[in-house]
């Protein structure tokens, strides 16, 4: 399937990562990892801005107190609201403690769930290893372990109904499928939903439909698989990018898909990236996202 994608923007990321709408302010934000700086994206007027980080942040996500929580590399912090400073940005200094024990690990993807709390994978930073882990961050504000074993904790979403969670494992080039309980955030009965082949790409950023489509982004692949519920390869969307990162639904009708992307392995091999790779592209498919959650937990105040 080809789609036309236009770039949303004129920023270009060296890894642009982790789209999140956010439909209280209608706006769009992305991270580039690289440059330790968050990027919004004001729907109504067009308008983009971009404002450094104190740190490398991995995800960020807004929270129900306007403020959001940022993924360093062995813990969350808070990102002070925009409305109290002009940059999504502050001291970062960490206050939930992840994996301090293991320093090859560091956090990576991370979502609000369906239930409000965050969830969020960890990944061996020579993606060898099967040392990290999925977790959820608690209303005591402890992060817990839910699953072992996992080389490259990637993106994640849930079913429309809640009722199963979609966990990427970059590091073993394969989608797992859990039964999730939205009552207490607990998973069980973990299997593979679906392997992807070497040469489409790793699996990297992934997003699930209102129809319960998921859709997963193939960093290398210049494209991305769309499955069914049931596992089934659906489609096949090609983009105009060798190594799109992640994909999000997007705007007050959640109706285009949006898709960020990255142009640093290019550089570092020396090669010239084209105009497009590096940018958010965004595309209407026909398909539709999920409502989106804001995480019930913020951070403490006392890192703005």
């Amino acid at each position: 399937m080809v789609t036309d994608f236009v770039p949303l923007t004129t920023a270009r990321c060296r890894l642009g990562e982790g789209p999140v709408w956010v439909p209280s302010l209608r706006q769009l934000w992305w991270l580039d990892i690289h440059r330790d700086t968050v990027h919004r994206y004001h729907w109504q007027s067009g308008k983009s801005e971009a404002h450094a980080l104190s740190d490398r942040s991995t995800f960020v996500v807004p929270c129900t107190d306007g403020s959001a929580i940022g993924g360093r590399q062995k813990g969350l912090c808070r990102v002070p609201e925009p409305e109290r400073r002009a940059a999504l940005t502050g001291p970062g200094s960490v206050t939930v403690p992840v994996e301090t024990g293991t320093p090859d690990t560091s956090l990576n993807d991370g979502k609000t769930g369906p239930d409000g709390r965050l969830y969020f994978g960890t990944r061996d930073l020579a993606q060898r290893r099967a040392m990290g882990g999925l977790y959820r961050l608690d209303d005591d504000l402890v992060a817990r372990r839910l699953a072992d074993r996992v080389t490259a904790g990637n993106g994640l979403d849930w079913s429309p109904d809640a009722s199963v969670l979609y966990f990427v494992d970059s590091g073993d080039f394969l989608v797992w499928a859990f039964d999730f309980d939205a009552r207490d955030g607990s998973v069980s009965r973990k299997r593979v939903f679906a392997s992807i082949s070497e040469p489409d790409g790793l699996p990297d950023g992934l997003t699930v439909d209102a129809a319960g489509g998921v859709w997963v982004a193939l960093f290398g692949g210049g494209m991305l698989h769309r499955y069914a519920p049931d596992g089934r390869l659906t489609e096949v969307i090609l983009v105009p990018v060798r190594y799109p990162t992640s994909c999000a639904f997007a705007g007050p009708g959640l109706d285009t898909l949006v898709v960020t992307s990255a142009y640093a392995r290019i550089e570092d091999a020396g090669e010239t990236p084209s105009e497009l790779d590096g940018a958010v592209l965004a595309a209407k498919t026909g398909a539709v996202g999920k409502p989106i959650a804001l995480c019930r937990t913020p951070l403490s105040v006392q890192d703005t």
